[in-house]
């Protein structure tokens, strides 16, 4: 089979040419287009459903939400397990899928099946954002050196500006923010007052909430046109809070600034996110209190592609629509990472071809031969490329390892054929394809078929002369003596 094989590809060597280059060229553009990943993915499909009901304690959560939700998605096709824990008006379930089927079929069937759940009035269960636990790919602060703008005003654009943008990038599914105080109305009642007026903190309540709301109506005719109506009562700003009407005594309205201070403050935090920076002098900047966020990648996206569009994202927002002195600054970039890795693997890749030829040629004596030995690395791992799926990473795929697995027998077996050839050479005046022919049928045979020919051929071939059974072993025949590994043998 081999020997008919080699005979094939030396009687056409230009159709064989022809087949590597093609082979070639297809490995370099499926390795141009294979996702290069800075951590692999092992993580298993799952849908995650969150359920919040304040104040509610960790044992009602339990029976009245958690137990609800694992009747309902119990019986999906292809869940593998299916998790739960219940806090403090929390309810957090898991359900982890097996691989034969995409994540997004997944969250479809659990959409249908919560449509169909049962809790009480005002819980409302979110699924989780379709990402991986190595999704993490972008940490970025907002950097002010306005002085309009403090922390409050960063966490404001950070939840208005920042977030609508990044998600806004294909396949970034969320954005985890962090640090600075949440800007809220806040509507501080006098106690005193409100007794004095005989009022309840429920009416107050609902009279804010009912005059907060727009309303539409009909039309009017105008001529041939028609006018629509409608009434806005939205509020605005802190006056239209506090010129909200409670109730009317004698003609005489009761507004909420009359028993209540209005004013914009932070919401009630729960934590502080801080950042040390370490500057090339040694001297620490500390700053206690900072507005961070972190971008997520869809799980099974190219963070590639992810990150080129991030780039341009914040290159527009830090030029076009940031207020003047604020910039996103990020601090952890995934690209960093995969371009080291990148330049790293290329960089032992080409120093490894560089030192097999100047190896080979040493051995060899002859530069083409030690070039076309060489030239297996590169092709090995582009053949391998070729054939992985472009949904997986390299990484996964273990391309580098694989071209180097695949390379090194390649290597041998240029090798040995190149010696035999060189053996044959030097003790036969035959043609230079006799001479290939020669030395790869005497390459494909066996270990023991290579022991009998270079006992037969010990006088033909010299005093001295090596043998090689595929990149294997090797003998080595010396004025009488065949030596293979430790073990000599005498003729």
């Amino acid at each position: 089979m081999i020997r008919r094989l080699v005979d094939f590809s030396l009687d056409n060597r230009f159709l064989i040419l022809a087949a590597a280059l093609l082979l070639l060229g297809w490995g370099a553009i499926s390795f141009h287009q294979l996702p290069v990943e800075a951590y692999p993915d092992v993580a298993n499909n799952y849908v995650d459903i969150i359920t919040q009901w304040p104040g509610i304690s960790a044992e009602q959560i339990e029976q009245q939400v958690s137990i609800p939700l694992e009747v309902a998605m119990n019986g999906i096709p292809h869940v593998v397990h299916l998790r739960s824990f219940s806090l403090f008006g929390l309810s957090d379930l898991k359900l982890i899928f097996d691989d034969e089927e995409e994540n997004a079929w997944n969250r479809e069937r659990v959409l249908e099946r919560l449509s169909q759940v049962t809790l009480p009035t005002g819980v409302v269960p979110q699924m989780g954002s379709d990402w991986s636990p190595v999704g993490q790919i972008y940490f970025f602060t907002l950097k002010s050196t306005n002085p309009n703008y403090d922390v409050m005003e960063l966490k404001s654009i950070e939840d208005w500006v920042i977030e609508k943008n990044f998600k806004a990038v294909p396949d970034i599914v969320d954005v985890a923010s962090f640090g600075g105080p949440t800007r809220e109305y806040q509507v501080r009642v006098d106690p005193n007052k409100l007794i004095a007026y005989g009022l309840g903190l429920a009416q107050v309540e609902q009279q804010l909430t009912n005059n907060n709301a727009n309303a539409g109506g009909s039309f009017i005719e105008a001529g041939l046109q028609q006018i629509n109506i409608r009434e806005v009562g939205l509020v605005r700003n802190v006056q239209d809070i506090a010129n909200t009407v409670i109730m009317t005594k004698s003609g005489t309205p009761l507004r909420v600034k009359d028993i209540a201070v209005v004013s914009q403050g932070p919401k009630i935090r729960l934590g502080q996110f801080a950042r040390a920076i370490h500057r090339e002098d040694g001297k620490i900047i500390d700053n206690d209190d900072v507005v961070s966020g972190i971008a997520l990648l869809r799980k099974g996206a190219n963070a590639d592609d992810a990150l080129a569009g991030m780039h341009a994202r914040v290159k527009e927002l830090n030029e076009h629509i940031l207020p003047p002195g604020v910039k996103v600054v990020p601090f952890i970039d995934r690209s960093d990472l995969v371009h080291y890795t990148t330049h790293t693997v290329l960089h032992n890749l080409t120093e490894g071809i560089i030192l097999v030829v100047v190896i080979l040629f040493l051995f060899l004596g002859n530069v083409r031969g030690a070039f076309i030995v060489a030239l297996t690395i590169p092709f090995a791992l582009l053949f391998a490329a070729s054939h992985h799926h472009h949904r997986v990473p390299a990484n996964l795929h273990s391309a580098t390892s694989r071209g180097t697995f695949v390379s090194s027998y390649g290597l041998d077996g240029c090798l040995c054929t190149s010696r035999c050839s060189a053996v044959f050479h030097a003790h036969r005046a035959s043609s230079v394809q006799r001479v290939i022919q020669q030395g790869g049928k005497r390459m494909a045979q066996p270990g023991n078929g290579i022991l009998e020919n270079a006992l037969s051929r010990r006088r033909e071939m010299g005093n001295r002369a090596s043998v090689c059974d595929g990149g294997r072993s090797g003998f080595w025949l010396d004025h009488g003596h065949i030596s293979h590994g430790r073990w000599s043998y005498r003729l």
